[in-house]
Formats: C-alpha cells, structure tokens, sequence
C-alpha cells in the first residue's frame, strides 16, 4: 500500500470527524474536503501530499487562500480544526458579509492586475498608481490590527497576521 494513501485515509478519517460534509480524493495525493458550517456557508479545501511526504493546503471556499507546506498530517488536522472554529465563529459577526465581499474583491482585483499586466502595455505612471493605492489600503489594514479588538478564541489555535 502506498504511503500516501495511508497518510491520506489518516487525515481524512479526522477530517469527518471534524463535520466534512465531502472528501474527495485523486491519485492519493490531492484531497479536496468541504465542510458545511450552516446557514450557507460552505468552506473547503484543497491539499496534496509531496513525495517526501509533506502538504501543501490551500482554502479554496468561501474564498481562495494559500496556507502553505506543513510539515506533518496533525499540522493539517490542527490547522483546519482552528480555521473552521474561526469561520464558525466570523458567521455570526453583523460584518460577515462585508468581510466575505471585501474577500472578493481582493481576489478580483488579483486576477484584473494579473489580467492587464500579462495583455497589456500600460503605463507606468499608471502603474504607480495602483501600486500607491494598494500600499495604502494595507497600511490602513494593517494599522487596524492596532485599533480593533482581538477576539478571546482561547480554544483556537493563534494565527499571526501576514505583513
């Protein structure tokens, strides 16, 4: 039997008992899982084993986020524990909408750059532009860091902001 598959069926045996609604698995080295939180919201994600038996883990709902390589399959289990606590958690905010737009907009706004800079000859003024816009609005972000309150999820695993 293939190491993976082994190391595969592990995670997603903990992954259902944490609520995935839906395990899918290719080739035994990429699973895709999706957990239904309620009241529409449906988070999943992506993750492939390596050959030298590291993960690479991606949400890709609500919305896409890369997390990177993780070195053991308990680093997934934890990981995707405290997200969902998180989400489960966000749901109930008055701003979740707002956050889940905003989310959306970044991504699209993603994509358009990539879109205008790979077919396009533009300006450079006009890329200065963009890019003082966008310096501006994560200097606001990261200055809310400062100005919001934390919430008190001692049972959730701390995630630092990225900066």
């Amino acid at each position: 039997m293939n190491q993976n598959t082994v190391t595969g069926d592990y995670i997603n045996i903990n992954l259902r008992q944490l609520g995935a609604t839906s395990i899918k698995e290719f080739n035994s080295i990429m699973h895709i899982a999706e957990f239904d939180l309620g009241d529409g919201l449906i988070v999943s994600y992506v993750f492939n084993i390596t050959r030298h038996n590291k993960y690479f883990l991606q949400r890709v709902q609500p919305y896409s986020m890369i997390h990177g390589k993780f070195a053991s399959d308990q680093e997934i289990i934890d990981f995707i524990s405290s997200d969902l606590k998180r989400f489960q958690n966000a749901k109930n905010s008055h701003n979740f909408d707002t956050f889940l737009l905003i989310s959306h907009l970044g991504h699209h706004v993603t994509e358009n750059i990539e879109e205008l800079f790979l077919n396009y000859n533009v300006d450079a003024d006009k890329l200065e532009d963009i890019e003082k816009e966008l310096e501006d609005s994560l200097t606001h972000i990261l200055g809310l860091f400062d100005n919001s309150k934390k919430l008190d999820l001692p049972e959730i695993q701390d995630i630092p902001p990225r900066k």
